[in-house]
């Protein structure tokens, strides 16, 4: 091999080593040195915005502390379960306060709303899993001295209560109706009330009811004037709402002693 011929070999490998360190070296290192680059302008990026946060933590903190007391207010505003009873003795309390006389009043049974679908209802009662139970009873038997316990048309009990508000028969039906945000079910108890009254007794009707410190709506109210005794007649379907899985107790409504029966059915002794 002569000397022009080792001069080639050389300049070739030394050639070949270049390209290799190239290759093999340099641009793995250069794309590794890129990646690292748009890393740590990513992680400067997010260090920016938690620093951003952490500068007005305490400003977060009270915001988030207003916020859940004013949740907390409108959730102390829900009872946390209603029974029959509660319809029947809102119903007397109207009677009483409002010079107004129910001559007919349904309640229904609890039915849940989809709250993620506020659009309809779950369409389940929250006990007994019937949502055609109903509780009907004339205004002539139904007053402060007389007032029903939770019952259906056929004499069953349609629920009963635990002390801590739950249901206990153990057989709530909440599916996808439950809030996914609180986790709590909210239930509809839908109240029709048949009434005469007259003009100023039918606006004090309304303000007990939407002035009530429970969540209440007039759904529909239909009234009209009856010339034979001057007085309007009418009727209202009043909706109530309560949350299932609050954590207080329910609170049964006050029913006063009701007198039962005679000693002196005939009148025939003194």
């Amino acid at each position: 091999m002569s000397t022009r011929d080792k001069k080639l070999l050389i300049i070739l490998a030394g050639v070949a080593i270049l390209a290799l360190t190239y290759f093999l070296i340099f641009i793995p290192q250069s794309n590794k040195r890129d990646s690292l680059k748009s890393e740590n302008m990513n992680l400067k990026s997010q260090y920016n915005q938690l620093s951003a946060l952490a500068a007005k933590a305490d400003d977060y903190t009270k915001k988030t502390k207003d916020m859940s007391d004013a949740m907390q207010q409108v959730y102390d505003n829900f009872p946390s379960y209603l029974q029959i009873e509660n319809g029947i003795m809102d119903a007397v309390a109207i009677e009483k306060s409002t010079n107004t006389n129910i001559t007919e009043l349904t309640v229904g049974s609890p039915t849940a709303i989809d709250v993620n679908n506020p659009t309809g209802k779950a369409g389940t009662d929250s006990s007994s899993g019937s949502s055609s139970d109903s509780s009907t009873t004339d205004s002539s038997s139904s007053n402060a001295d007389n007032s029903q316990s939770s019952q259906t048309a056929d004499g069953n009990s349609s629920q009963s209560q635990t002390g801590d508000g739950s249901a206990s028969d153990g057989s709530t039906s909440t599916g996808s109706a439950k809030s996914t945000v609180t986790g709590y079910q909210l239930y509809d108890v839908s109240t029709v009330m048949a009434f005469k009254t007259e003009y100023h007794g039918l606006k004090a009707m309304l303000g007990e009811v939407i002035g009530s410190s429970q969540k209440k709506t007039i759904s529909t109210l239909n009234v009209s004037f009856d010339d034979s005794t001057g007085k309007l007649t009418g009727e209202m379907l009043v909706d109530s709402y309560f949350l299932y899985g609050l954590d207080k107790p329910y609170e049964a409504p006050y029913i006063p002693a009701v007198p039962h029966g005679t000693n002196n059915l005939f009148g025939t002794t003194n």
